[in-house]
């Protein structure tokens, strides 16, 4: 099965049980920023255990596959959160600026629980994260031989900055929002059902 179909059916699974939930709790339409939320922390919550399940398996640190499960996850929770909030909020019909609005938001509220998790893992699970990563990199830079010693020092200089815990955290939500209206632009496409007047 493939990380597409595994993201698809995680975040349907836990969108049928937030549509089950709101539907015995409460009648009232949620807001865009409460759905943006809800599936936000699905997408944040569900890179963070994937991100685990590597870590503990002993994945190399330079290992993709995390990031691109991630970004399957995140264009499942942006396909099925926009398409709820069209058809459970918004009457079946959502433009194509509102979907790319909602998309982004979704992002967002993901990139802060990314942020969180990335902070964690960095001081709590793995303080020694940022010294693995660095090194890394440096092995990479030596390996390629494209760069002087003074240059591949310049770069390491810059990386062990950028592994700050605050920056960390505004990249993450940064990165995600970023890839979030990125793919939001192609969702939209696919998402968007305008009314037209004899539907209104």
């Amino acid at each position: 099965m493939t990380a597409w179909k595994i993201a698809y059916q995680f975040v349907f699974v836990i969108n049928e049980s937030c549509i089950f939930v709101q539907n015995i709790t409460t009648m009232e339409k949620r807001t865009q920023v409460k759905v943006a939320m809800t599936f936000g922390a699905m997408y944040g919550l569900a890179s963070a255990i994937i991100y685990l399940i590597f870590y503990f398996a002993g994945a190399a640190i330079d290992n993709k596959a995390p990031q691109w499960i991630g970004y399957a996850i995140l264009i499942a929770s942006l396909f099925i959160g926009i398409k709820s909030y069209r058809d459970q909020d918004l009457d079946g019909f959502i433009s194509y600026g509102k979907s790319l609005g909602t998309g982004t938001l979704i992002g967002m509220f993901g990139g802060i629980i990314s942020g969180f998790f990335t902070v964690l893992m960095f001081t709590v699970i793995d303080p020694g994260m940022a010294q693995k990563i660095i090194e890394q990199a440096q092995q990479d830079m030596i390996e390629k031989g494209t760069m002087s010693k003074e240059q591949i020092e310049v770069a390491i200089t810059w990386t062990r900055k950028f592994m700050n815990p605050g920056i960390l955290f505004v990249f993450s939500i940064l990165g995600s929002v970023f890839m979030a209206f990125i793919f939001s632009l192609l969702v939209s496409i696919f998402t968007k059902k305008e009314q037209t007047p004899f539907q209104g």
